[in-house]
């Protein structure tokens, strides 16, 4: 995106003062920060939001900013870099949520951009040098073929088959290979590309910019939650953790009241079988990281539960290289659903579409015929067919019911997002927190604080951006310095189950919107949560726990502070939106399965309830969220669902 003279140098004088040349750091500038953020609002397909982003720009360096945040009528550029951060805290502090929103957009782009970013002249970059950071791996196996076969459009297209399915994610690709197995002439379309283990370098800025949704910055409507999700053939299975929980059995139970029976039942049993033999998952590559030592020393002290966590690979390498699988598995060893499902479609016949979005489905009669699409390179791509089932993620899947005509009232409601953030501890011991195995234990300890709602306490690998995302920005000197212990930190995730959700709903130009926020309830058991993990890191001996909320929220156990006054600092620096760093990988709802139109988007075979032939098999499909990672769920549902379908089609 071009940038205006005036909003160059707003943006530049902004990512200076976040982070400024210092001894042994480069500047953001140095490493082209500002040029990266204007390019990465192409990324966004949202007109408004960039318009609004331009908007800021142009605000920023007025001598009004200035006069309104310190009494003094100065331009933002002119000022010096004590009362720049002052600006920035005004922001970062409002009572203002979308100040704070702002803020928050900010922080983190920047904080990203700072440890992705190589040196300009593409070499190695000085950051990962103060990180110990060993930086990008090479491929590992550079000349190994892709094994599945694509069109990437280069024409405007005409197509025809039994079943579109939009989406190659676990739900899309689980429902390709069942339909295809059962005879039916399968279409998949996918709106990212195709991407194999060559591909898989290790780099997390290229890893973002080709497999994650928006390049990794989407978020929510008010950028208090952001929302990691693939975009690419094979979807998030290609960039998940690779934990493959089965739907507890509570769940089960709360989802087969909400009008779908066979929840409960062991025709959904069998489908949780049969997927987890598919993706091989098993309790055979759970070597306990350093990382994880921590946590596993610190649930112990404490008699707290943990125990191994399932996993869907073969010949992990649950070491350095599997430290990076959030960019991909280089190693193949991940059984994502391009190895399996899309594998096992493609012998049936299976014909896969990929850089091609989905515009709207088409509805004749109340009756689904077909998905009119355009490729990224703009050839329309228009698909015949006798059903299509829409699989493509609990935000873009309402957007497309709803650019398609449907108005049922629970299409794009009940939003779940087990909202996730970090508290993270230093320890005297290197760590290396960005090796080892992505996750390899857990503690369902305070799973259940309010009935069946509460928390998991769950870790990953943590690469420079996943630090970067929670990082606390209060000046650049003490940002910088918990960058440079990032060796000696582990962090331990607060999964919360949220019991009260969002919505997603469309703009004028048909792109999604989330909209959410933490209810008391939940955030209640964030809290909780927050705390127990400052528990465990206690436990485990750190020397230095401190929170993700914008305001500094830390203490030194043995040296300075406490549980209880750092309780108190994180409730006095609030629990609001944009208050803290929130993140979401389990995006859920949407259009859930249920008994009735009055109290869902589908009936219980997915199938909505305005239009025949028109079914979903995705995360949206969840009754209310899942309390667990989400895969083996989702792939379980488009099984024991797209089964049904393949039973009724003719």
């Amino acid at each position: 995106m071009n940038l205006t003279p005036r909003q160059q140098r707003a943006l530049e004088s902004i990512c200076e003062t976040f982070l400024p040349k210092a001894e042994g750091w480069p500047s953001a500038s140095e490493l082209g920060i500002p040029g990266a953020i204007a390019g990465a609002l192409d990324f966004n397909p949202r007109a408004n939001d960039r318009a609004q982003f331009l908007q800021l720009l142009d605000l920023w360096d007025s001598k009004f900013h200035s006069l309104f945040a310190l009494g003094r009528l100065k331009a933002f550029s002119s000022l010096s870099n004590e009362d720049r951060i002052r600006v920035l805290h005004s922001w970062s502090d409002s009572g203002i949520g979308k100040r704070r929103a702002a803020f928050q957009a900010l922080r983190k782009a920047i904080g990203f951009l700072y440890v992705m970013l190589p040196a300009a002249d593409g070499a190695r970059s000085a950051v990962w040098d103060r990180l110990q950071y060993p930086g990008p791996l090479r491929a590992q196996n550079v000349s190994k073929p892709r094994p599945l076969h694509v069109t990437v459009p280069d024409r405007d297209m005409k197509l025809s088959c039994d079943v579109c399915i939009v989406g190659s994610g676990a739900g899309g690709g689980t429902a390709a290979a069942i339909l295809a197995a059962a005879g039916k002439d399968v279409i998949v379309l996918e709106t990212g590309g195709y991407y194999d283990d060559a591909d898989f370098d290790g780099a997390e800025l290229g890893g973002f910019q080709r497999l994650y949704t928006e390049a990794g910055f989407a978020a929510t409507a008010d950028h208090s939650v952001g929302l990691l999700a693939g975009e690419c053939f094979g979807g998030t299975t290609v960039i998940n953790y690779c934990t493959s929980f089965r739907t507890p059995d509570d769940i089960r139970t709360e989802w087969a009241a909400a009008g779908v029976p066979w929840f409960a039942n062991e025709e959904y049993t069998r489908s949780l079988g049969a997927v987890c033999e598919r993706l091989h998952v098993n309790l055979d590559h759970n070597r306990v990281s350093a990382r994880e030592q921590v946590l596993e020393r610190g649930l112990r002290a404490l008699g707290w539960h943990v125990d191994a966590m399932p996993r869907n690979v073969i010949g992990c390498d649950q070491g350095k290289v599997c430290g990076y699988c959030g960019y991909g598995c280089a190693l193949g060893a991940k059984q994502s659903v391009a190895k399996t499902w899309l594998a096992d479609a493609q012998l049936h016949g299976a014909r896969f579409v990929v850089e091609t979005r989905a515009l709207r489905v088409r509805i004749e009669a109340s009756a689904a015929t077909g998905v009119e699409a355009r490729s990224k390179s703009g050839h329309s791509v228009d698909v015949r067919c006798k059903a299509v089932v829409v699989a493509c993620g609990s935000i873009h899947t309402p957007a497309l019911l709803l650019r398609s005509g449907l108005g049922n009232e629970h299409i794009g409601r009940h939003l779940h997002l087990h909202p996730v953030s970090n508290v993270c501890g230093v320890f005297d011991e290197e760590i290396r927190p960005w090796e080892g195995t992505m996750q390899a234990i857990y503690s369902d300890e305070h799973r259940f604080l309010t009935g069946s709602y509460g928390v998991k306490y769950e870790t990953t690998a943590l690469q420079p951006v996943i630090a970067a995302a929670v990082l606390p920005w209060r000046d650049p000197r003490q940002y910088r310095s918990l960058l440079g212990k990032l060796s000696h930190t582990t962090a331990i995730g607060v999964l919360l189950r949220d019991r009260d959700g969002g919505r997603v709903t469309i703009g004028r130009d048909g792109h999604p919107l989330a909209h959410y926020a933490l209810s008391g309830f939940d955030r209640a058991h964030l809290r909780r949560g927050f705390l127990g993990a400052a528990r465990i890191l206690e436990a485990a001996g750190a020397r230095l726990i401190f929170s993700p909320h914008a305001k500094w929220c830390a203490y030194e156990p043995g040296h300075s502070g406490s549980p209880d006054t750092f309780t108190q600092a994180m409730d006095s620096a609030g629990w609001d939106s944009g208050r803290l760093a929130l993140f979401s990988f389990h995006i859920q709802g949407t259009a859930r399965l249920g008994g009735s139109p009055k109290s869902s988007a589908t009936n219980p075979d997915g199938q909505v309830w305005e239009a025949r032939n028109l079914y979903v098999m995705d995360s949206s499909s969840f009754p209310s969220a899942s309390g667990v990672n989400p895969m083996i769920s989702i792939e379980a549902i488009a099984h024991r669902n797209a089964s049904a379908l393949a039973a009724c089609l003719t």
